[in-house]
């Protein structure tokens, strides 16, 4: 399929990574690549596969120089195609954790806003002050459609009075002019059924609900003599701490070693800004190994920028540069 559908150093794009086969093709066939998955576990695997399959190419480019060979019939041998880039990386694009686990995130806004959860309402979720609560599905923006069907839900309780707030991960414009030519029928003290929209991304009181904290490292990197010494002090996910801590529950979760945050360490010994050349890959065989976290690397003659990238479980990624 890859090499039929796609020239040398095409994209190919996979939008369901799965295990990683198609990159992995891509990659030995010379072609450049996006590929996507909702489940961290894909992506943690195929990395460690495409680490693995890079290490290789490398290696190969030192013995012998890869070039693109044409087979008697004129078509490419795509087994010796020269690698279109021998590094990668991993990009979080959406609030997918939120999509996968609704009830947990329900949960952590209604937390977050102060709403009263309400168990026994078949449409709505909970109340505020003086309000009823509806959460929106996070994976999509509030849009008229929502609101139609809270229209439905309230003609079928006329007796219904309280104002009600409409809690989203987004809201479409569409949908803002249909609360406020709503609220505009009902004006006065006693107006009942309006409905305030808290949109959790921009909102100025409760926006903090998608702050993200990113993950830290403290890395030592020196030269001494013709040799380069990487050491990981220490490592910090407020993610994965504030994982364990929702799971752990009145537990404060306790880790102490850091390297059980983290999933590879690569290094780049001559990082240019822009193509991350894999220099060497740590990663542990098994689930309960941790990777070493020092590293010494033979040196570039010249002054050189080193480049050390650490990879979470969770895949967020964590870039530490030093020029020696």
């Amino acid at each position: 399929m890859i090499s039929t559908s796609s020239n040398k150093s095409d994209i190919v794009l996979d939008c369901f990574l799965g295990s990683g086969t198609t990159v992995a093709v891509a990659q030995k066939f010379g072609r450049r690549w996006i590929e996507c998955d909702i489940n961290n576990g894909a992506i943690q695997t195929t990395s460690k596969r495409l680490q693995t399959i890079i290490n290789e190419q490398i290696e190969d480019a030192k013995k012998k120089p890869l070039t693109l060979a044409l087979s008697p019939e004129g078509e490419r041998d795509n087994d010796k195609a020269q690698p279109a880039q021998t590094s990668f990386s991993i990009w979080r694009v959406n609030d997918y954790d939120l999509v996968i686990q609704h009830n947990e995130a329900v949960n952590l806004a209604c937390e977050h806003i102060g709403v009263e959860r309400m168990r026994t309402d078949a449409y709505f979720d909970g109340t505020y002050r003086k309000s009823l609560v509806k959460i929106i599905p996070f994976g999509h923006p509030l849009a008229p459609l929502d609101l139609k069907e809270l229209k439905r839900e309230l003609e079928a309780r006329p007796d219904e009075d309280r104002l009600i707030t409409v809690v989203c991960l987004g809201m479409e414009i569409a949908a803002k002019a249909w609360i406020e030519d709503w609220n505009r029928l009902r004006k006065g003290k006693d107006a009942i059924n309006k409905i305030e929209a808290i949109e959790l991304r921009t909102d100025q009181k409760y926006g903090k609900f998608m702050k993200h904290e990113p993950a830290k490292a403290k890395v030592k990197i020196s030269r001494k003599k013709d040799m380069i010494s990487v050491e990981i002090e220490d490592f910090i996910s407020p993610t994965i701490i504030e994982r364990l801590a929702q799971q752990a529950g009145l537990l404060k979760p306790k880790i102490d070693d850091w390297r059980a945050m983290v999933d590879c360490v690569m290094i780049d010994t001559a990082y240019d800004g822009k193509v991350f050349n894999v220099v060497l890959s740590d990663v542990p065989e098994k689930k309960t190994d941790y990777v070493q976290g020092s590293y010494d690397l033979p040196s570039p003659a010249e002054d050189t920028a080193v480049a050390v990238k650490i990879i979470d479980m969770l895949g967020e990624e964590v870039l530490v540069i030093k020029s020696v």
